[in-house]
């Protein structure tokens, strides 16, 4: 329970610096395209420095071990993702944008920034084990789901900047060296910024959306439930049946952060794919809005459903 009332104090917070963002856009300070630059600051500056950083820590056995553990946790639930939103594709009519946003969570401008402010680096550095997979289901598994084709862009993969950072992290992370302090201060500024830029960004997003459609939108919430609610549980369930946890119970922190990734709400991927792919972006983006504003009572219930099953 402690867990979730932190949590939902956290998104609160982060739900009214988006209401900055969204006032300024009304007030004409700023405008919706004004999102392209945040956009851009977020993903080439902010989010690396903070994936990087969160690696510059002393690696111990237990630290490479829990690594290990998230990465697998993160990989096993992208993959239960993946199969309940084919099996769910015929009986719910889902075409590729709704399973994708079934698919894929907010992990970078959301759950990344709630981490480093709820639960610290060490919990970051978990988290962070989740852009691998992550980027690998996106830009593979979803672009072949949203393109049709087969021809998987490589460079999407290897030049992300998530990627980057995460695989420069651990190249440092592994030869044990640290930044210099005055270049670890500079980013550790950057990384300060990433919640309040991301939830700014969710703020000119919505106020670029109109609200009236997006709540009038029922398949939104059917969507949006699936995303926040049922695949996380099921994720849940699954994990209690292999009985992992009772036998490893040290890994119960590590998988709750990997947990909080998996039920954030629909990745703004799911939007860069339906623009590249000439999919439906509008759609894209009522799902991602929906479900950003219905998170803050959605994660903290998945926690607090996690932390009945798995006690710490």
């Amino acid at each position: 329970m402690e867990y979730s009332i932190v949590l939902l104090s956290k998104l609160t917070s982060m739900m009214i610096m988006a209401a900055v963002g969204y006032a300024l856009v009304k007030l004409r300070v700023l405008r919706e395209e004004d999102s392209k630059v945040l956009t851009a600051l977020l993903v080439y500056a902010l989010q690396p420095c903070l994936i990087f950083r969160s690696l510059q820590i002393d690696l111990t056995p237990e630290r490479a071990t829990g690594f290990a553990a998230a990465v697998v946790f993160a990989f096993s639930c992208m993959t239960i993702a993946a199969i309940a939103a084919n099996i769910l594709r015929k009986p719910f009519h889902l075409d590729p944008v709704d399973m994708c946003t079934l698919m894929f969570a907010n992990v970078g401008n959301l759950v990344l920034p709630v981490i480093a402010m709820m639960l610290g680096d060490e919990m970051t550095f978990y988290c962070a084990g989740f852009q691998m997979p992550f980027n690998l289901f996106v830009w593979v598994y979803g672009y072949i789901l949203m393109s049709g084709k087969k021809d998987i862009p490589i460079r999407k993969i290897v030049f992300n900047p998530n990627l980057i950072s995460l695989f420069l992290g651990m190249i440092f992370l592994f030869a044990g060296i640290k930044v210099p302090a005055v270049i670890d201060t500079a980013m550790e500024g950057l990384q300060n910024m990433v919640a309040g830029a991301s939830m700014m960004l969710v703020g000119i997003v919505i106020a670029g959306s109109n609200l009236r459609e997006i709540f009038a939108n029922k398949r939104s919430y059917l969507i949006s439930a699936g995303r926040l609610i049922f695949i996380p549980i099921l994720t849940i369930l699954l994990l209690y049946a292999t009985g992992f946890l009772a036998r490893y119970p040290q890994y119960r922190p590590v998988l709750m952060v990997v947990m909080l990734a998996a039920a954030a709400p629909a990745a703004s991927s799911v939007i860069q794919l339906s623009v590249l792919t000439g999919r439906d972006a509008a759609k894209a983006g009522t799902y991602n809005v929906m479900s950003t504003l219905l998170c803050v009572v959605t994660m903290p219930l998945i926690i607090y459903i996690y932390q009945l099953f798995f006690p710490m």
